[in-house]
């Protein structure tokens, strides 16, 4: 009997020179303007992000264009890239809308069934001008007016959706389901108390709201599954990044931090704990990779539906390991509010109420392979 699931490509796993040199400059940008106190000052401000930075990731970096193709203004690189600037985002905790805007947002623009009607947006989202969130939730409807589309309904846990200027939904039609865009002033927009700190979320309703068809069915299934694959896979790059992050916190620690004459770090019982982390981390680095790899290849969707789940379930459980270590391994002032361990956990507690636990990732798995 063959195995349920289809054979690992190493292949897709080799290093890139370009990619490490991409993640030095992403880590050098943060590393000056994305400290603890810069985060939480940005994450408590009225807008919930910084505008400069914003600026600088999408005027230097050009983040919003990484995976859009060029003839569409991008850059023409591919989910790999996304994936090494989230990973140094999710190690930084970064309020600012990469994921919903530059992620998300660009690459649902990217695929609309009408390039020349959403290029003026489109080019104001991939310079971070405009600002967009994304949401695959079911709730809505969508009927013909007279001058548009009118869509109805509500979702929630939308992220940002307080600061963005349009939000992307999918709504049901008489042909199926469609993908649409909204513009902010036609949403009721209701701001949710969330565990996250660093990521707003908002219950999104729409009454008759205008809207604009950005994909029609049946091609918008198609683009609504790599939307779904896109994010988990994202997510994943942001919990392995914050996975690595916390490993590395710990263990500036624990060689610090003196008890019975010698360094915690020197007592097996945080050795062993820490060595699970570091498993975990190589672990979740490995999947989300792979997975953002297999998304740029020619991969049959069910192994990319697949890959997308592993990498979501075993890069969530990992950053909630490294979260609850560091915590633990901090002692006192691991429990404190003004440390920075709690953040890390609340940002996967947070997304895990949005986009699933790692129980419900393996299940989709189990699904995929037939068990």
């Amino acid at each position: 009997m063959s195995q349920p699931w289809p054979e690992s490509d190493p292949a897709l796993l080799a290093p890139v020179e370009e990619h490490d040199e991409l993640r030095s400059i992403v880590r050098q940008v943060l590393a000056k303007h994305a400290d603890h106190e810069q985060v939480r000052t940005s994450a408590d401000s009225a807008l919930g992000w910084s505008a400069d930075l914003w600026g600088r990731l999408n005027g230097e970096l050009e983040i919003g264009g990484l995976a859009v193709p060029e003839a569409l203004g991008g850059a023409g690189f591919g989910v790999r890239e996304i994936a090494v600037v989230l990973e140094e985002a999710g190690a930084s905790l970064l309020p600012e809308p990469v994921l919903a805007s530059a992620v998300l947002g660009c690459r649902a623009l990217a695929a609309a069934d009408d390039a020349a009607g959403v290029a003026h947006l489109r080019a104001t989202a991939l310079s971070g001008e405009s600002v967009l969130t994304v949401s695959l939730a079911a709730g809505l409807d969508a009927e013909v007016g007279e001058d548009s589309w009118l869509l109805t309904g509500s979702v929630a846990g939308v992220l940002q959706a307080e600061s963005s200027d349009h939000v992307v939904v999918v709504a049901g039609t008489d042909a199926g389901p469609g993908l649409f865009l909204v513009a902010r002033e036609h949403c009721s927009v209701t701001p949710r108390r969330v565990v996250d700190l660093t990521r707003r979320q908002a219950d999104v309703a729409l009454a008759s709201a205008p809207a604009t068809q950005l994909v029609a069915a049946p091609r918008a299934e198609v683009v609504i599954a790599d939307l779904r694959r896109l994010t988990l896979v994202a997510l994943a790059a942001e919990h392995a990044g914050i996975a690595a992050r916390l490993l590395d916190l710990t263990c500036e620690y624990v060689v610090q931090r003196q008890q019975f004459g010698r360094a915690i770090g020197s007592f097996q019982a945080v050795k062993h704990r820490l060595a699970d982390v570091l498993v975990d981390r190589e672990r979740a680095l490995s999947a989300a990779r792979y997975a953002a790899a297999l998304l740029d290849s020619d991969a049959d969707p069910h192994e990319a539906d697949l890959a997308a789940s592993v990498a979501a379930a075993v890069c969530q459980d990992a950053a909630l390991r490294a979260a609850h270590e560091t915590i633990q391994l901090h002692g006192g002032i691991g429990f404190t509010w003004e440390h920075r361990a709690h953040y890390y956990l609340r940002r996967v507690l947070g997304d895990e109420g949005v986009f699933g636990s790692s129980r419900e990732h393996r299940a989709a798995i189990a699904d995929l392979v037939g068990v």
